[in-house]
């Protein structure tokens, strides 16, 4: 009787089982060199065999890690993706609601003006990036802003810029985003073909205290965490007393990756005065506390961004990215498409595959500020 091929199915590499399969594994090389086997014999064999398993040992304690530590984080979804095999590309962009919400809708309040009439010196002139400490007079916190100038820029000169401010994922740092996107040669290359105008991008700090996920909300007041007041206000203020900055929310965006996108969403959406328009990579679309802190004990309120797109939809325009394979972000930008009503917009571009991490997204970047350019006219060159 003929038979057809055999398939023989490799175990995924987000399967449940794999972890205990590698658990297992270590357990048996471990007992094996507890007990000494192999048993006494030729001293250079057992020797070899030894290190042998040592080595053996801590490569599958290692490989273990790794696997639970992916688990959590899904940066890579498949071996092939591991591997570098699989597909990242995107599919086409998709559009719901008022395509044009952010640039053309005007709205009062946003920025304050500069105090002064000059502005403070720059703490390292002649440099594109600039550090700073910063106490944001409304929240009361205290955080790290590093903010990237355009090339070229001159502190005494006239000439007033967009701004986006760019949110690291959790853990990260202000400089995350600069480094993996690769910030200053991504826009430099757009700015000189002319793509999109100068930005100033500002980077910063957005958990204070840096090891609490706050997921960019506002706690109790007596808590002292007012994260989104020092996002969406003292942020924003800091930097229009600082630089040369455009003050409509046409030159305003926020973007972001993972929980940065997540906050980089609500932010626009809680504060369309000031943000015209936020781009989500691979984000979510309501808050995702870890067991430390939950400071929204009375219910996620307009925090959950699906249903405030659906009931009271702020003008304001999205640009959404996530990858088809990531369990978390697809499912969620999904539901939040199905929910976009005008007078908001969400574009979104969907990856076939890949994984929850950083390196999937410079390849999308320059589709992503053609869009800004077109959604935000303070952006147009």
């Amino acid at each position: 009787m003929a038979s057809g091929p055999i398939e023989v199915e490799l175990m995924g590499l987000t399967d449940s089982a794999l972890p205990f399969v590698l658990g297992a594994l270590a357990l048996v090389v471990f007992v094996l060199v507890a007990i000494g086997w192999p048993s006494p014999g030729r001293r250079p064999l057992r020797i070899t065999v030894r290190a042998v398993q040592a080595l053996l040992l801590n490569a599958l304690v290692l490989v273990l890690a790794g696997v639970l530590v992916n688990d959590q984080y899904l940066f890579f979804v498949s071996w092939s993706d591991l591997l570098g095999s699989g597909s990242e590309h995107a599919g086409p962009a998709v559009t719901v609601g008022d395509a044009k919400a952010g640039g053309l809708v005007h709205l009062a309040g946003g920025l304050r003006a500069p105090a002064a009439a000059t502005l403070p010196p720059l703490p390292s002139p002649g440099q594109r990036d600039q550090t700073y400490t910063v106490t944001g007079p409304v929240s009361g916190l205290t955080g790290q802003i590093v903010v990237l100038l355009p090339k070229g820029y001159d502190p005494s000169g006239s000439q007033t810029y967009p701004v986006i401010e760019s949110l690291a994922g959790y853990p990260g740092q202000p400089r995350s985003n600069f480094h993996g996107f690769a910030l200053d040669t991504t826009f430099q290359d757009l700015v000189d073909r002319h793509t999109i105008r100068a930005p100033i991008i500002v980077m910063p700090q957005i958990n204070t205290p840096p090891y609490l996920d706050t997921e960019c909300v506002n706690g109790p007041r007596r808590s002292g965490l007012q994260t989104e007041t020092w996002l969406a206000r003292d942020v924003p203020d800091w930097a229009a007393k600082h630089f040369h900055v455009a003050l409509q929310r046409t030159s305003w965006a926020v973007m972001g990756f993972s929980y940065g996108g997540w906050c980089a969403a609500m932010l626009a959406m809680h504060h369309p005065s000031t943000f015209g328009a936020a781009m989500s990579l691979m984000g979510y679309f309501r808050p995702e506390f870890g067991p430390a802190y939950d400071p929204l004990t009375q219910g996620i309120g307009n925090y959950d961004l699906a249903h405030l797109a659906r009931t009271s939809p702020p003008p304001v325009s999205l640009w959404l990215m996530a990858s088809k394979a990531d369990p978390q972000a697809y499912p969620q930008l999904v539901a939040f498409l199905r929910s976009v009503r005008s007078p908001m917009a969400a574009t979104s571009v969907v990856l076939r595959t890949g994984g929850h991490r950083m390196d999937t997204i410079p390849p999308v970047l320059p589709e992503m500020l053609t869009w800004l350019r077109g959604a935000l006219p303070g952006f147009a060159p």
